[in-house]
């Protein structure tokens, strides 16, 4: 009776948790569909398993193995999802299908094969998992898309991977049960020794992450506040000419950019928003009434272009946020707060960015310059820190960036 009270709290939970993932608004909708997702289908397992207890007769509860074979999947592409800088799907995404389908395949069929299927299971969640820990092994730097937020989305992944480690020694326990002769079918199941105390386990898991939803704790916060550059304008780097590249306006021009470059393949995207300095001061004095979020755009607006202006990120020792403020003549927190809010990256990434597109600029317009001058040029004092702040926006090293360019 315990047992089912547990996987009916567990069915519970779930259910809500992948309610509140798919209905809740956010800047990047795909990571919150998946995690909403494998919720609901951490659900119907519970509920399926339920119904077994239960002795209910139905055929729909043989598909469970079909459910765990989408589990682990589901978990790996969201850790794929996270890393890819422009978070977009892929269409070999629908290759982590295969194994679910070709299970539905065996049960549907009855063939033979179907006495492996535990140990087909088992395989995936530990291929998997695997997959998993060496991403995890490689710490926050491995989710350097996600710019300050790496850091809490390395821990909530951690935990994630600790779910998929229950599940899987919950699987493991069962089938050493199943081979060593306890019954398992029909009402039989609740001899089991192991599931009781993987339930209560599950849903122990499962309470505390409600809770920490329904805080907003900033544990998993940042996956609602996701903000990555929306590429409007991009050109094939190795076919487009030099002038059609999407690069840095130039320091006199009047306007400011807010330019994020991104590479997931063999495009390089830029999103540019281009506003008039005096406008958005005219604006800021004339409506008075600006909200905050508003003043912190304008306020935005103005260092980006005074960095433009200046090239504030070419200083030999850079400059520091405090140095920033007091050109700005605002508080430190809150030109921090601007940017973390508006530009989707802490202060050190968006200068970094700015230096980056300095540097591509140079690259291709000054052929001649050593790429260790254009690294000096653009502001960056260590060949190692260039060369990894460059990969992290273009996706590809310098030399390979300027011959493509130029070829």
């Amino acid at each position: 009776m315990l047992l089912m009270a547990s996987h009916g709290a567990i069915a519970l939970l779930c259910l809500l948790l992948g309610a509140h993932f798919l209905l809740t608004p956010a800047r990047r909708r795909a990571p919150l569909l998946l995690l909403g997702f494998t919720y609901l289908l951490y659900a119907v397992q519970s509920i399926f398993l339920l119904l077994q207890l239960s002795a209910v007769e139905l055929g729909v509860t043989n598909l469970r193995p079909v459910g765990a074979m989408l589990l682990a999947p589901a978990s790996w592409l969201f850790w794929r999802l996270l890393q890819r800088i422009n978070g977009d799907w892929r269409w070999q995404d629908a290759l982590h299908l295969l194994p679910a389908a070709l299970t539905l395949l065996l049960l549907l069929t009855k063939s033979p094969l179907r006495a492996l299927l535990d140990l087909i299971i088992l395989a995936s969640f530990t291929g998997y998992l695997l997959a998993i820990l060496w991403q995890l092994c490689k710490g926050p730097s491995a989710l350097y898309g996600l710019a300050q937020d790496a850091q809490l989305a390395w821990r909530y992944l951690l935990l994630q991977a600790l779910l998929l480690g229950i599940n899987l020694l919950i699987e493991v326990l069962v089938w050493l049960e199943v081979t060593n002769g306890t019954p398992l079918v029909g009402g039989h199941l609740a001899n089991s020794q192991v599931l009781l105390p993987g339930a209560l386990l599950f849903l122990l898991v499962h309470m505390v992450a409600v809770l920490v939803a329904l805080q907003r704790s900033r544990l998993l916060e940042w996956l609602y506040q996701l903000q990555f550059a929306v590429p409007i304008a991009s050109a094939p780097i190795s076919t487009g000419p030099i002038s059609s590249l999407p690069i840095l306006a130039e320091p006199q021009q009047p306007t400011t950019v807010l330019a994020k470059a991104t590479a997931d393949g063999p495009d390089l995207q830029v999103s540019v928003t281009a506003t008039s300095v005096d406008a958005a001061d005219e604006q800021a004095v004339e409506g008075g009434a600006l909200d905050v979020d508003g003043k912190l755009a304008t306020l935005l607006q103005r260092w980006l272009a005074l960095l433009q202006q200046e090239q504030l990120y070419t200083l030999e020792y850079g400059i520091t946020l405090a140095q920033a403020a007091r050109k700005l003549q605002v508080p430190a927190r809150q030109l921090s707060n601007a940017i973390n809010l508006h530009y989707g990256a802490s202060f050190s990434v968006l200068l970094n960015d700015q230096r980056i597109a300095h540097a591509q600029k140079l690259l291709l317009q000054a052929p001649d310059l050593a790429v260790t001058e254009v690294m000096a040029e653009a502001g960056f004092a260590s060949k190692s820190n260039f060369h990894k702040e460059f990969l992290r926006v273009t996706g590809t090293t310098p030399t390979l960036f300027r011959e493509q360019g130029l070829g």
